[in-house]
């Protein structure tokens, strides 16, 4: 272990900036061309291609990244949206919000309002509802949704509250007067639905008929809110905000699962719900049918857990697998666009009285299903992760005896082509659980023990590598990066090729964040600070942080920033 001592190759790329004042945090933009620094009083700007300093300024409330509480009422954060160059400040409360645009090209404010009064009510509903019971991970990932759109916000409220509609250059804000459109450069409002009102979960943007979907949630935890509320899919013309039509739903919303696939809105929160986006009207055929007992039924256990919330409270009616509810999974289409799906149902077909898993192969545009296959797994199974590849669909569950196993079926007949072996692993759909992964024409199988590589044609077991030879101790989460898989374990962290070979490992307990590309994984710890090569596994740095030094890096793994408080100063290195 060394003190703090830049690398010879990072003295070379390392640019020195003078901030004047500590940060708490400091954020990259997904396109690592912006840099936030913020602490709960001010923040800076960057641009750190330039080296040069936007914008500085000082928060009006608590930074709302630092509150625990999930009811909350009061706060400032910021979005950042790299696409258009515009970075905004929000200071939020109950009775009012003030909203900030400047343009990130020469930090002069674009436009400023306090007209938009945003439903806080409506966030701390969906906070609370979706908020609770994440599982924790190491390390900042890559967020798709931002990463894609080249935008972030480190505040889970505003970014509940606000939605960003990159092909609209425009946000919709969830307003107390209902949904508004508000333009990013000028903040001129483009329109509002007033009939759009209440818990907005999430908005989609159908770009072939320029429609936009708003999928609605109920407005509060409480009991008179969830037995009352209609959980429904508006549909508004992005120009004007004339509202075309709505449709109810079942089951319990969960953010990012919803599909636009052609003119079918695809709702995977009870089962599945088909809705035809040019009409409005849900597909009425196999699927629809199939439910009828199942949307009945939950309609049932709906408000008995509104009532249970009532009694309770909301951390009650959280407790895992309470009610048995399906959790929501990636979906899955063959080379004609079918969705490949396994799910429980009974002998008739029924997906409302079975615990027998089977699969499905449907047509979600005539919501016809083409292949039933009945009972490939029994009740004892919970399926917890599936995935698809070269023609054949993978089931991984988890069974009694805290045991997993995958299944491997004939993604056209359904068959079962093979079954691994049982492995011991302690991990279930209530907990962090390690996926696993096909490729090369293997599968890679992250167990608490160990990680198993199987032929991913035959099933035929290759290999099989315990964590404790490892040095990592019993694996408590994995996840996939360019060159293979990392492992975090209780005693530290596998780093592996795809074949499940030990690349390098790094003895670390307590990781606060991480970033891996082709080249380097970074490991930060309270105190200290770690490079690896990616590939040939040798360590590049390994430095003990003083009381005074810290070390930030954007979650792309192509910016490290080592900030001393003592003089206040900033290396950033890319």
């Amino acid at each position: 272990m060394v003190a703090w001592q830049p690398t010879a190759q990072e003295a070379g790329d390392s640019v020195q900036i003078d901030l004047g004042f500590t940060p708490e945090f400091i954020d990259f933009s997904p396109d690592d061309h912006f840099m936030v620094a913020e602490n709960d009083q001010r923040f800076q700007v960057w641009n750190i291609r330039s080296n040069t300093k936007i914008l500085e300024g000082k928060h009006t409330f608590k930074l709302g990244r630092f509150i625990n509480s999930l009811a909350v009422s009061t706060g400032s954060g910021y979005f950042l949206f790299g696409n258009e160059e515009v970075f905004m400040t929000i200071d939020y409360q109950h009775n009012g919000t003030q909203i900030k645009a400047f343009n990130l090209e020469d930090g002069n404010l674009l436009w400023e309002t306090d007209q938009l009064d945003m439903a806080i009510s409506t966030a701390e509903t969906i906070l609370t509802a979706h908020g609770a019971g994440n599982v924790e991970v190491v390390g900042r990932p890559m967020n798709v949704r931002h990463n894609s759109n080249n935008f972030f916000t480190r505040d889970k409220f505003l970014d509940r509250l606000i939605n960003y509609l990159p092909q609209l250059n425009a946000i919709a804000i969830n307003g107390k007067n209902g949904l508004q459109l508000v333009d990013l450069k000028t903040g001129e409002t483009r329109w509002t639905q007033s009939e759009v009102t209440g818990g907005i979960g999430e908005l989609l943007f159908d770009a072939k008929s320029k429609r936009i979907m708003a999928i609605k949630v109920p407005n509060s935890e409480g009991a008179i809110d969830q037995l009352t509320s209609k959980p429904e899919v508006q549909a508004l013309d992005a120009t004007t905000g004339k509202l075309l039509w709505s449709v109810e739903y079942t089951g319990t919303f969960e953010p990012g699962y919803a599909s636009m696939v052609g003119n079918t809105l695809v709702l995977p929160y009870l089962e599945l719900t088909f809705i035809d986006v040019v009409n409005g009207t849900e597909r009425n055929g196999d699927i629809k049918s199939r439910l009828e007992g199942t949307r009945k039924a939950s309609k049932v256990i709906g408000g008995i857990m509104a009532i249970d919330r009532a009694i309770h409270g909301s951390d009650e009616s959280a407790a895992n697998n309470k009610y048995n509810r399906l959790v929501p999974r990636e979906l899955h289409f063959d080379s004609d666009g079918k969705l490949c799906y396994f799910t429980a149902f009974n002998e008739e077909g029924k997906l409302d009285g079975g615990f027998k898993k089977g699969y499905l192969k449907i047509d979600i545009h005539k919501d016809k299903v083409e292949t039933e296959k009945y009972n490939i797994l029994g009740n004892q199974w919970t399926v917890m992760q599936d995935a698809m590849a070269d023609g054949l669909f993978y089931v991984k569950a988890s069974g009694n005896l805290n045991r997993t196993q995958i299944t491997a079926l004939d993604a056209g007949t359904g068959e079962v082509v093979f079954e691994t072996d049982k492995a011991s692993n302690s991990a279930d759909i209530a907990k962090s659980f390690n996926p696993f992964m096909v490729s090369n024409g293997r599968i890679v199988d992250i167990v608490s023990k160990g990680i198993y590589i199987h032929d991913a044609k035959t099933g035929k077991e290759l290999s099989y590598t315990r964590s404790k030879d490892l040095g990592v101790g019993k694996v408590k989460y994995s996840r996939l990066y360019a060159n293979g898989i990392i492992l975090f374990g209780t005693k530290g962290l596998g780093i592996l090729d795809f074949e499940g070979n030990l690349i390098a490992g790094v003895d670390a307990k307590n990781i606060r964040d991480f970033a891996a590309t082709r080249d380097e994984v970074w490991v930060l710890e309270k105190k200290t600070f770690t490079r690896v090569d990616a590939k040939a596994g040798d360590v590049l740095e390994s430095s003990e942080l003083k009381k005074s030094e810290h070390v930030f890096f954007s979650p792309s793994g192509k910016t490290l920033a080592k900030f001393n408080a003592s003089d206040k100063q900033l290396a950033i290195i890319r």
